[in-house]
């Protein structure tokens, strides 16, 4: 069988879900990653994989060459359109139109309550049309999700809003082994030293960085690493605060990272955006047996059961507790790394994503392929009200 990917921007944090996917459907499937890439690049995460096939990216009216490109490259049996883009969901609709093949449209976030979308005069939304990652195709291909042959979802409340098969990201453990790094060699080479509470994700609001900052600035000693671009945090706010910046750096490097790190933690904020995703470096933190502190938000308790701490989204004092205990107490910090890396083991390796994943391919091919013409009922998320 053959599995063809479709992201909507390679040059984006976004393609790390495309990512793991294929990853696991490469577990059963031959399988290749589709995308447009923007001139700066890809993201500097996402790791060179000789099956990962980026087309230049293009406004209208050039984005049609895009849109040939893609569709003469989705040579797959079945079709896997991550986020409903007009680049992801929208061409692989198209492509499965002309090849007859099934496609599963792929939900990791309800990605327009995490938009911020402006106030556009009727010429300059005219001109957004232009932009194929545009919120207008995004709003209306959200609400053909039922054209699909089968739906997966990243978190449980996804899958409660849109059905679906529930496909967590998972890790591949067998990259991410404590065991194969040498953590004080990790400690020098990322200029650690003293106490070190690592922010793993991006710079968004609903990630819950500035609490985080907060917290940490309680705890003596104790510096906050935070990955980012030379420009980020340079506004004066952020001097107060102790932040170790570092470079973004290359998948291949992610687990010295973490193995270096004292503490990660996961502050997501209670947010509708943040209350539908699952963060993905949960699972990457997880199999490095580190100690998480996360907040009681989408499905981090369950996933943390027994394994992390938790605690009420955007508590400045109950994050600096949690991680000032985990902090002091190395051995019972140690421990409960331990048990996250098995619960990560158990539950979240490639293998274990692949078996849910398989089942909606499965589901897919045997969907009619006249599924496609038939209406879906719009959600009202992603109409503008």
């Amino acid at each position: 069988m053959k599995i063809t990917i479709l992201s909507h921007n390679l040059t984006s944090n976004a393609v790390m879900r495309a990512h793991r996917l294929a990853l696991a459907a490469r577990q059963f499937a031959e399988v290749s990653l589709l995308g447009p890439v923007k001139h700066r690049g890809a993201w500097g995460v996402l790791p060179q994989e000789p099956w990962i096939h980026p087309v230049d990216s293009k406004k209208f009216p050039k984005f049609f060459e895009n849109v040939l490109e893609l569709i003469a490259a989705g040579d797959g049996d079945l079709l896997i359109a991550v986020k409903p883009y007009l680049a992801s969901y929208g061409v692989a609709l198209l492509a499965a139109a002309c090849r007859k093949v099934p496609v599963i449209l792929d939900l990791d976030d309800l990605d327009l309550a995490l938009a911020r979308e402006p106030e556009r005069s009727l010429p300059e939304q005219l001109e957004d049309l232009r932009d194929p990652a545009s919120l207008a195709y995004l709003r209306v291909l959200g609400q053909a999700t039922g054209a699909a042959s089968a739906i997966t979802v990243a978190s449980s409340l996804l899958q409660a809003r849109f059905g679906g098969t529930l496909v967590p990201h998972g890790c591949p453990v067998e990259q991410f082994a404590p065991e194969t790094i040498n953590r004080e060699q990790a400690r020098t080479r990322f200029g650690f030293a003293g106490p070190v509470v690592l922010f793993p994700g991006t710079r968004r609001t609903h990630k819950g960085l500035k609490p985080l900052a907060k917290a940490v600035a309680k705890i003596p000693g104790a510096r906050l690493a935070v990955l980012c671009r030379p420009d980020d945090y340079a506004q004066p706010e952020w001097d107060s605060y102790p932040l170790l910046k570092l470079p973004l750096v290359p998948y291949a490097s992610l687990p010295s990272l973490l193995a270096a790190t004292d503490v990660i933690a996961i502050p997501q904020l209670d947010t509708e955006g943040a209350r539908h995703q699952m963060p993905m470096k949960v699972y990457d933190a997880m199999a490095m047996a580190r100690p998480i502190v996360a907040s009681a938000v989408s499905d981090l308790p369950a996933v943390l059961d027994g394994c992390g701490r938790l605690v009420p989204p955007g508590d400045v004092a109950g994050l600096a507790a949690a991680l000032r205990d985990l902090l002091e107490h190395p051995a019972e910090a140690r421990a409960l790394g331990e048990r996250a890396r098995a619960r990560c083991l158990e539950k979240y390796s490639m293998q274990s994503v692949a078996a849910a994943l398989r089942q909606a391919v499965d589901q897919a091919l045997r969907a009619p392929r006249s599924v496609a013409a038939q209406p879906a009922a719009a959600d009202p998320h992603w109409i503008r009200r």
